[in-house]
């Protein structure tokens, strides 16, 4: 590729880097994903045990952890219950709003999330690291952060489900359910 400057990138060479950047976030999230799931903990296990690792207390409400591991209410409440059951978080209703529910880790939760963090850290230490420097992954982390920031950035998964179908689309829901 030629040299770019910052005013102008050609429109071919635009959807290459991108494409690169996303394949090389996409290869270290699985690499990153494989070392967890070797250990026991599914990526979205780990993703609410650091959430609640992180946490005041090591407590969140349900909503919350939903948002912050981009899943919809639902698909996070299967999750929760699956958590609940393997001992590693507890969840509980609010004293001062019966609407809402916090979950919290247990002392199993609280050492696997401990655990797993350190496994995780070591992860991307090796996966990172070896390939781009601390002050390139700020960088790039930072340009991360600003293609996020006030553009559009979803915080509710739910927002990405379209709330209307669109009749000019064909109806395969039916479809489906006649075949399980």
């Amino acid at each position: 590729m030629s040299a770019v400057s910052d005013a102008e990138i050609r429109d071919e060479d635009l959807v290459d880097q991108w494409h690169t950047v996303t394949s090389g976030v996409k290869w270290a999230e699985r690499r990153v994903a494989k070392v967890l799931e070797d250990f026991g903990v599914s990526a979205q296990s780990f993703a609410v045990l650091h959430s609640l690792l992180r946490a005041e207390d090591h407590r969140s409400p349900m909503s919350v952890l939903a948002r912050e591991v981009s899943m919809t209410s639902g698909g996070f409440t299967k999750l929760a219950d699956r958590m609940a059951r393997e001992g590693l978080i507890d969840r509980r209703g609010s004293a001062d709003d019966r609407r809402v529910v916090h979950s919290m880790l247990t002392s199993e939760g609280l050492a696997l999330a401990q655990a797993a963090t350190r496994l995780y850290q070591d992860a991307l230490r090796e996966c990172l690291l070896g390939v781009i420097s601390p002050v390139d992954l700020v960088s790039a982390a930072a340009t991360m952060r600003a293609l996020g920031a006030d553009r559009g950035q979803v915080d509710d998964p739910s927002e990405l489900v379209a709330t209307e179908r669109n009749a000019a689309l064909p109806d395969r829901r039916a479809q489906s359910r006649s075949r399980e």
